[in-house]
């Protein structure tokens, strides 16, 4: 796959693709994180998984990161927009490759990468038919403005950890009230756990992308 950033792919064996969902990670982490999600969704999901530009040295390990910031939820704006970019392009890249129609298209992202799936559907919402943000925020508009404020009903789902040690929990409330600002068809879901995904998270994000692929609830035009 020719894609403008290195990226892992799952294809659900034996089905065809009813839905596919570009995954991306946080801080730290790389492009095969999001994919062990994607067999115990046990949804006929394909999953783009993309890599952070942006290499870190963690001790033994190498990770990577789509932003630097000088202060936590303050993301160096050239940086970011070239990440906000990269991942515009590969969007349009995803869809040409498999000739998807816009709702055929959700973004999931998980702490940094949550924050990048808000903001390209922030840049390009007649191209996203979704999100779906883990642990992430909105960065303030005094730091990133967002192209576009209007996502036309847009379905997206936003969870966050009450006891969050990384990104307070405050900062995801936040954000689903600024997606309602931006005219988004937001679900907001808290649970009980730090900066990760528990299994009552994980069947939350099964069930919503389950009524994507089903049309059941919330799908754009």
């Amino acid at each position: 796959m020719d894609a403008p950033l290195t990226v892992g792919l799952w294809e659900p064996p034996g089905q065809d693709p009813r839905l596919t969902v570009i995954a991306i990670h946080g801080r730290g982490s790389n492009e095969d994180d999001l994919l062990g999600l994607a067999q115990p969704l046990g949804l006929p999901l394909r999953v783009v998984a993309p890599r952070g530009p942006l290499k870190l040295s963690l001790g033994w390990t190498v990770g990577y990161a789509w932003y630097e910031f000088a202060n936590l939820g303050d993301p160096e704006p050239e940086g970011f927009q070239q990440s906000v970019d990269r991942l515009v392009a590969l969007v349009d890249h995803v869809r040409d490759r498999w000739q998807l129609a816009r709702e055929q298209l959700v973004l999931l992202g998980f702490s940094q990468g949550a924050v990048m799936s808000m903001c390209v559907a922030l840049t390009i919402p007649e191209r996203v038919g979704g999100v779906v943000a883990l642990s992430g925020y909105l960065p303030r508009p005094e730091v990133w403005q967002p192209p576009r404020t209007d996502l036309g009903g847009m379905p997206v789902l936003v969870t966050h950890g009450t006891y969050d040690s990384i990104l307070p929990v405050a900062w995801g409330r936040a954000a689903a009230e600024r997606l309602r600002q931006y005219n988004a068809d937001v679900r907001y879901e808290e649970f009980p756990m730090d900066h990760e995904v528990n299994t009552a998270c994980l069947e939350v994000i099964r069930g919503w992308l389950a009524a994507r692929i089903n049309g059941e609830v919330g799908q754009p035009g």
